[in-house]
């Protein structure tokens, strides 16, 4: 009998004696909590000497025109300052280390932004130390590593670009605060598209990802809203995950609205990292991080899952050493419409014995709800409706089946 049947048999079995698990179970089985094994360290949001107020030392406009350097412009800005660059193609790697600036593209007559092009040369297109940088109206191609990285800054901005073949990331900001990116379109990233880790309040919003191993990934991070984009033909649409041995150790309180994730079946061509491990097929994946709200989202085609929520185990071998919680608590989904998902789920899936379907749940958590009602779903799920006794009974009967 294969592991689906086990599952299925089981469950129907518990669900008749669910009185006696009740009575039985509820006092034999107790649930651990969900602690990592070594104590977790605060989440440090703006790092020690950040500015969390935007420094003005100036107020200039540095004009680039085009056969110019940006760079140029760039080493002779202070605080408060703009760069703006004219309508051409620059083949330069910036990089910015000064607070407060903004990096602003102007259109051409064809309304066309300048373009910052590496040739394949550079590893990244801009790379950002300071806090309060702003980057608007660019055209980003051909690099290495990441279209613009910001590392440990306060209030980055990432508006209005389009980023072709990036390298690993197009927009990717990590260990900052205060963090928005919108109407960015991006596509060919081997990692994923528009990325934010080990960071708080985040806002990802009204912007494209495509034909990238994962289109939009939230990682180790604290407060984030993704809303209103367009995630499609990615191998992985939208990541909300937890990983191990990073220096942020908590995610939680992501909310995932009113997004469309569409047909992100995209054979996966990372060359490294944990997206390796994404099974084409996947909509929206929430692996262990708390407190995640799913809603308002239009999800079809995703031929594996249009939603999974999983613990880390599904897809690390060994998760003993790891010092994060493993599971994911505290999920909710709600009031989203699905479409052709799970048809043609991916390997990975078969061999753990799941079967494609809409809403995709591996038994982790107790406490997470689901209360989309008539879609494909694995296996029964918990609703908002069910007592908390009801939802540990069926945890506890699920665990014992695993």
């Amino acid at each position: 009998m294969n592991k689906v049947l086990k599952w299925i048999v089981g469950i129907v079995g518990g669900l008749v004696g669910l009185l006696l698990i009740l009575v039985v179970v509820l006092g034999l089985l107790p649930i651990p909590a969900d602690v990592p094994p070594k104590p977790l360290p605060g989440h440090t949001g703006a790092p020690d000497g950040v500015p969390t107020t935007a420094p003005v030392e100036s107020n200039r406009t540095l004009t680039v025109n085009a056969g110019e350097l940006i760079q140029g412009a760039i080493d002779q800005a202070k605080p408060g300052d703009v760069v703006e660059v004219m309508p051409g193609t620059y083949h330069e790697a910036l990089t910015v280390s000064i607070h407060n600036l903004t990096l602003r593209g102007v259109a051409d007559a064809s309304g066309q932004w300048p373009i910052l092009d590496g040739e394949s040369q550079f590893d990244n297109g801009v790379f950002v130390t300071g806090s309060f940088f702003t980057i608007e109206q660019f055209q980003i191609r051909n690099y290495k590593e990441n279209g613009a990285i910001n590392q440990g800054g306060y209030g980055p901005v990432y508006r209005d670009l389009i980023i072709d073949n990036p390298g690993e990331y197009a927009v990717f900001p990590i260990a900052s605060t205060n963090v928005l990116i919108e109407r960015v379109k991006a596509s060919g990233a081997t990692d994923a598209a528009l990325y934010v880790g080990q960071s708080r309040d985040i806002v990802v919003r009204d912007s494209e990802a495509f034909d990238n191993v994962t289109g939009i990934e939230i990682e180790n991070s604290v407060n984030a809203l993704v809303e209103n984009n367009y995630v499609h033909d990615n191998t992985g649409g939208i990541l909300v995950f937890l990983l191990p041995n990073l220096n942020a150790k908590d995610g939680h309180d992501t909310v995932v609205k009113n997004n469309r994730v569409e047909n992100n079946n995209t054979p996966n061509f990372a060359t490294g990292g944990v997206v390796q491990k994404v099974p084409p097929g996947t909509g929206i994946l929430i692996m262990a991080a708390d407190g995640t709200e799913v809603t308002g989202n239009i999800i079809s085609g995703n031929n594996s899952a249009g939603i999974g929520v999983v613990a880390s185990s599904i897809i690390f071998d060994d998760v003993s050493d790891f010092d994060i919680p493993l599971v994911p608590e505290q999920t909710w989904v709600h009031d989203n419409t699905y479409s052709d998902n799970g048809n043609d789920p991916a390997p990975l899936l078969a061999d753990l014995g799941l079967p494609g379907v809409d809403v995709l749940w591996d038994a982790s958590g107790w406490d997470n709800r689901f209360d989309d009602a008539g879609i494909k779903t694995f296996p029964i799920l918990p609703s908002s409706a069910w007592p908390d006794v009801a939802k540990k009974a069926l945890w506890q009967v699920l665990q014992k089946l695993k």
